[in-house]
């Protein structure tokens, strides 16, 4: 098996926590992975201020991968993780091997997480905000039902969403379409609008690969030896 160097980006309101379940299975067949933490969420949560949007959490990723010299990576986000790792793609486009998308928003230039989310949800997502003093959305009620009872404490570090990161729209130059390995995996169950209309769009794009799995949202949690198993077998 060849060893790739995979880097793991979550989503909203998380913690980088719940890639481990994940890493533990890719780092255990060779794998290294690189999982950084964004500002102000999960275990982050006490540096969160007003001021963190989009631009923040690209930072964070930008400087790990920096910090550790990376070349020739795999570029992994899950759900508005998605956001993230478009826009270091398309700064990182000549170092990135592929780009694989969980469950995850696949922005245009010029778009935002609320572009991409549809009238009802951006309008419920203001209404949270405005409930916690307007700079942040709290966590939604998610069902972790279909979680394994040994992996649930990796939700524990839920926490309110800086709100700019949904506002801010992505500046892309496009340099990112130069990279040509590109999966989605969408998830089979209670798919939410949003990831339902990005799928839809993807799937219709022969540049892209696509698969679906009968998890939820949670899909790294939910089955993570699925989800490692799809990694390897897309990267390899």
């Amino acid at each position: 098996m060849n060893s790739r160097k995979i880097v793991l980006v979550q989503g909203a309101w998380g913690s980088s926590a719940s890639w481990t379940p994940v890493a533990q299975r890719l780092r255990a067949i060779g794998h290294q992975v690189f999982v950084p933490s964004l500002t102000g969420i999960g275990e982050r949560r006490h540096l969160f201020n007003g001021a963190i949007n989009l631009d923040t959490h690209i930072a964070d990723v930008c400087g790990m991968i920096e910090a550790e010299g990376l070349d020739g990576f795999d570029l992994v986000g899950h759900s508005s993780g998605g956001m993230v790792i478009t826009d270091v793609a398309d700064r990182y486009a000549a170092r990135i091997r592929s780009l694989v998308y969980l469950d995850a928003f696949v922005p245009e230039d010029g778009q935002s997480v609320f572009d991409l989310s549809g009238p009802d949800i951006v309008l419920s997502t203001l209404t949270a905000a405005g409930e916690n003093g307007g700079y942040a959305v709290p966590p939604p009620v998610r069902s972790y039902s279909r979680i394994p009872d040994d992996l649930k404490h990796y939700t524990t570090m839920r926490s309110a969403q800086p709100l700019a990161t949904m506002v801010q729209k992505i500046r892309l130059t496009g340099a990112h379409r130069s990279i040509a390995r590109k999966l989605y995996v969408a998830a089979g169950i209670d798919q939410s609008a949003a990831f339902a209309a990005t799928y839809a769009r993807i799937k219709s794009d022969p540049a892209w690969e696509t698969t679906q799995v009968e998890s939820g949202h949670m899909m790294q949690l939910e089955m993570p030896d699925e989800i490692c198993r799809i990694i390897d077998g897309f990267i390899c």
